[in-house]
């Protein structure tokens, strides 16, 4: 498996490159800047017509297999993985600043949880789904070129009709796949959903189990038995993913990471790194 070269939409806005623009669309094998893990600040709708893609989004990771569609929330740090095969894919990737201008519920995306929430970031869609959504993107990248009066109301409109058809398909195959969860996965999943919103300030594994009204020892127990790792473990691949964001950011130096990061010092946190993936922070950066 390799990991496939993904544009960072910030990156477009400070190279000044389509700065007017508040939406993007690419193929995404063609979509460049970095074949590491990473954040951005535009929400994401990927199509992907051909083959299939493993997607990372914090710690979790999702198996999407064509034809299907899938969701990512700004701030996630995500990465695509291909998976041997030939793939194709579309993704568009709007701001959510731009896009509500006129709206009057500033809070109208928070109801779209398949941004977010586990499980429902990948949704498998059948011939007639899938003819849809391929339409409306190729309405956009049509709308896209033309320099018209209306051309980003048309968009956002666009935008509006590919996220309620998003989750119309969302609700429809709820009742199909709605199973008992497995209490461990659960909090398995409870423990990741934590660690993605604490695990600079909170490196403790008693803090997760406080959490989680689960004594340490249980919880420790409970976590390797379900997942083949320790908590432990898995705070520590919070971090490090992080970390591998930050120093991609060249205008930041190496210690303002650490401090940020709430090493106690550069030196330590070089440790920490150079422990985990047998480079040092600055060697990784340069690579």
């Amino acid at each position: 498996m390799k990991s496939i070269p993904y544009i960072e939409y910030t990156k477009l806005e400070s190279n000044n490159l389509n700065s007017d623009k508040w939406y993007f669309l690419s193929h995404l094998s063609n979509a460049c800047a970095t074949e590491d893990a990473h954040r951005t600040s535009a929400y994401a709708i990927c199509l992907l017509s051909k083959g299939e893609l493993q997607l990372e989004s914090d710690l979790f990771v999702h198996h999407a297999q064509a034809p299907a569609i899938f969701t990512i929330a700004p701030s996630a740090i995500r990465k695509f993985t291909d998976l041997g095969s030939a793939y194709d894919a579309q993704i568009l990737f709007f701001r959510k600043e731009i896009f509500l201008e006129g709206q009057t519920d500033i809070n109208y995306l928070d109801k779209f949880d398949f941004f977010e929430k586990t499980g429902e970031q990948v949704i498998e869609l059948d011939a007639r789904l899938f003819g849809q959504f391929s339409s409306y993107l190729e309405l956009i990248h049509q709308k896209a070129s033309e320099n018209a009066p209306h051309t980003s109301a048309i968009i956002r409109s666009l935008i509006y009709i590919i996220l309620n058809e998003i989750d119309d398909a969302h609700q429809k195959q709820k009742p199909d796949t709605a199973q008992e969860t497995d209490k461990n996965a659960h909090i398995l999943t409870q423990f990741k959903s934590l660690l993605s919103s604490h695990f600079i300030e909170e490196r403790k594994v008693s803090f997760y189990a406080d959490k989680l009204h689960l004594t340490p020892k249980y919880f420790s127990t409970l976590i390797k038995e379900v997942s083949g790792k320790t908590a432990g473990d898995w705070i520590n691949e919070m971090l490090l993913l992080e970390a591998r964001v930050r120093l991609q950011n060249k205008e930041r130096s190496i210690a303002e990471i650490a401090y940020a990061l709430r090493f106690s010092d550069p030196s330590h946190f070089g440790k920490f790194f150079k422990k985990h993936t047998g480079v040092s922070p600055k060697e990784y950066r340069e690579a």
